[in-house]
């Protein structure tokens, strides 16, 4: 059985592969290629290193090309919302993990399991149910373009956190389908966690570390964090888990802040 991790090159996506690593066969995939070699070479063993963008369907196609057997995919990969414009982070997040499920699904079988990274700050969008109906069909012809008529799309970390709550209900968008073949889905939220791209986060976002100092656990997550709570559910001993999201964020959600919303969402008319 093969293992699949993407977003390998670093943080929990590097953490994930080295807990995977002992299971089999394990495929490391990044837009970072050399970052992803970097980690199969430390990681040693049967493991191939492969770039993919998870916006560039080609690259999607020919890593799954690379897969007959599936057991884990896990996706950690994605932007936040001080790395790209708005649009960015939708198509990245959200359009593009829509493809990489939809490109797995085939390969579906009894016992195989994906993971896709969402975030605790997805339980900040309030629920839109017109909004939500556009989010839930990520592939369809100018989604984003339809996503301007409720909110500003140029505004990276509300763009970042539609899309984290778009991967929440992705997981239990498919499960029905992935159920039918055997198979299991489901979400994972990490709160601020030490990583890369959670350094850069509070770089630019001071007031984050004061809501790391009042959550619950008051430290932020680790990688290893992460790849624990990955390596559990996708594991037989989750077997009944599916199309729900796993919060892994020491308690962050408890001290989220309530009004980054107000007044950002627009009701068409048509809606």
């Amino acid at each position: 059985m093969t293992n699949v991790v993407i977003g390998a090159a670093s943080g929990m996506g590097a953490a994930t592969a080295r807990k995977l690593a002992p299971r089999g066969r394990l495929i490391v995939a990044d837009y970072n290629l050399e970052g992803a070699e970097k980690i199969a070479a430390e990681i040693g063993g049967d493991i191939k290193a492969m770039a993919c963008d998870i916006s560039n369907q080609a690259q999607i196609d020919a890593l799954m090309a690379e897969v007959s057997d599936l057991k884990a995919l896990v996706v950690t990969a994605g932007v936040s919302g001080s790395q790209a414009p708005g649009r960015r982070i939708l198509e990245v997040n959200l359009v593009g993990l829509e493809r990489i499920v939809r490109a797995a699904e085939p390969l579906v079988q009894e016992g195989t399991v994906g993971i896709l990274t969402a975030s605790q700050s997805g339980y900040m969008v309030p629920d839109t149910p017109a909004m939500f109906a556009v989010i839930d069909d990520p592939l369809a012809p100018g989604m984003i373009d339809r996503l301007a008529e409720f909110l500003d799309v140029d505004t990276p970390s509300l763009c970042y956190q539609l899309s984290k709550r778009g991967v929440h209900r992705m997981a239990r968008r498919h499960a029905k389908a992935w159920g039918l073949r055997g198979g299991r889905i489901l979400s994972v939220s990490p709160g601020i966690s030490d990583t890369p791209m959670g350094r850069e986060e509070i770089d630019g976002h001071p007031v984050m570390l004061d809501m790391i100092n009042a959550c619950p656990l008051g430290r932020r997550g680790t990688p290893e964090d992460i790849a624990n709570v990955i390596a559990f559910l996708t594991s037989d001993e989750a077997s009944y888990m599916t199309g729900s999201d796993v919060l892994v964020d020491g308690g962050m959600s408890n001290v989220l802040p309530t009004t980054a919303w107000n007044g950002k969402i627009r009701i068409p008319e048509n809606a």
